[in-house]
């Protein structure tokens, strides 16, 4: 048995080393994607959520709406008629959560893009403090990042 071994170790250990490539090809075109987590009303702090909407876990929808974006365009609901379309609320100078979630709407967006049915919608909640070039110079920043 040992002579049979050493006469084939050669080809043992190339069968080895296929055996774990292989392997690997496996669990990288096997393993999950990475899922972006899911912010309801609930998850950030109270104190910064209408009390109406607060524990609202799912099913929550938009008011009509009709804003200016960071192009100084006026957005409404109708641009939107039609799609699917996922929706955040944020400022500009927030430094807690408002980061995490605009950079999971970045990768929302490289995730849709080729898809026309699905748009994206972030809306500020100081439109007093986040004019159009404000908003202009922070998509620019967030897509850079």
């Amino acid at each position: 048995m040992l002579e049979f071994l050493k006469k084939f170790r050669i080809f043992f250990g190339i069968m080895s080393v296929f055996s774990v490539i292989i392997v690997f090809l496996f669990y990288q075109a096997l393993k999950p994607k990475k899922n972006l987590p899911i912010f309801n009303p609930a998850d950030v702090n109270p104190e910064l959520v209408d009390s109406t909407v607060q524990y609202i876990q799912k099913y929550h929808t938009i008011s009509n709406f009709s804003f200016t974006n960071q192009n100084g365009k006026v957005i409404t609901q109708k641009d939107y008629e039609g799609k699917i379309y996922v929706a955040d609320f944020f400022f500009t100078t927030c430094g807690s959560i408002c980061p995490i979630m605009t950079t999971n709407m970045v990768d929302v967006q490289k995730a849709f893009a080729k898809n026309p049915k699905v748009m994206l919608l972030s809306h500020t909640v100081f439109p007093e403090t986040d004019s159009v070039p404000v908003l202009k110079a922070y998509a620019i920043k967030k897509r850079r990042e």
